[in-house]
């Protein structure tokens, strides 16, 4: 009897460990460098906006500027992430504005929709 209860609960726990692992979104897909990071966040812009090759190129700087400076975040151990907190918002609001000031107003009426719907999106994955 007890090598049957044995059996089962190594099954049990083989089961669980295995299922355990899986990967994930970003695991199982390489995120590519920033430059190329930066190009596709632009292009969908360009896409979502109708953005000029002028304002296309701007935007793609200022996302590369954006991609750069969170990769260095997350290369942080957690106590110093944590008090860059304040930093990190500072730095993405600024970020935020540039791309304002880039955008013409009806852009950044598109623009502000997508941000609140993506915030919507994040919060229904959080909950």
């Amino acid at each position: 009897m007890k090598k049957i209860l044995y059996t089962i609960a190594f099954v049990v726990i083989g089961f669980t460990a295995s299922y355990a692992q899986k990967p994930g979104k970003a695991q199982g897909k390489p995120k590519g460098t920033p430059e190329q990071r930066a190009e596709k966040a632009a292009n969908v812009m360009q896409q979502k906006l109708s953005l000029s090759a002028d304002q296309k190129s701007k935007v793609m700087q200022l996302e590369l500027d954006r991609i750069n400076k969170s990769d260095e975040w997350r290369k942080l151990d957690d106590g110093t992430m944590k008090t860059k907190g304040e930093e990190r918002k500072a730095f993405m609001k600024a970020n935020k504005d540039k791309m304002d000031a880039i955008l013409t107003p009806e852009q950044k009426k598109i623009a502000e929709a997508s941000r609140i719907e993506m915030r919507d999106k994040m919060k229904d994955i959080k909950n």
